[in-house]
């Protein structure tokens, strides 16, 4: 059975997750940098299987006006069950409870529909990005 918890990821198992997207240049990304993207993240959502973390998403904010979707991940194995539609929804659940006048996030190449698909909009040509509807 899958687990949800508002936590911080470890190292470890953060690293491994970001290095399974094979975004580009990943691996020159130092356990250093990792470590502040998970200590100075406002909202995290880590998924579990047994112990096992297997998916992850986090918001970077101001606490009071806008929130920015990061690191949407979830381990290849589990894809395509629901698990990052619900690590999204509890980010904007978190989103709402605090009425922010903005939610942006960048989607990865090819996943804009998850995200079109899950309350966001594609912003206009003059403004980079999706926003949450």
């Amino acid at each position: 059975m899958i687990k949800y918890e508002n936590s911080k990821p470890t190292l470890l198992g953060y690293k491994k997750l970001y290095e399974s997207t094979g975004w580009a240049n990943s691996a020159s990304v130092s356990d250093e940098v990792l470590q502040a993207a998970i200590d100075n993240s406002w909202y995290w959502i880590s998924a579990y299987d047994d112990q096992s973390l297997i998916g992850i998403g986090r918001l970077v904010s101001d606490g009071a006006l806008y929130a920015f979707v990061c690191d949407m991940i979830v381990d290849p194995k589990y894809r395509k069950q629901g698990i990052g539609a619900s690590i999204l929804e509890m980010l904007k659940e978190k989103c709402k409870k605090h009425s922010f006048r903005r939610v942006w996030l960048f989607a990865a190449p090819g996943r804009a529909g998850f995200y079109l698909s899950n309350g966001f909009e594609i912003r206009p040509d003059n403004a980079p990005g999706m926003q949450l509807k």
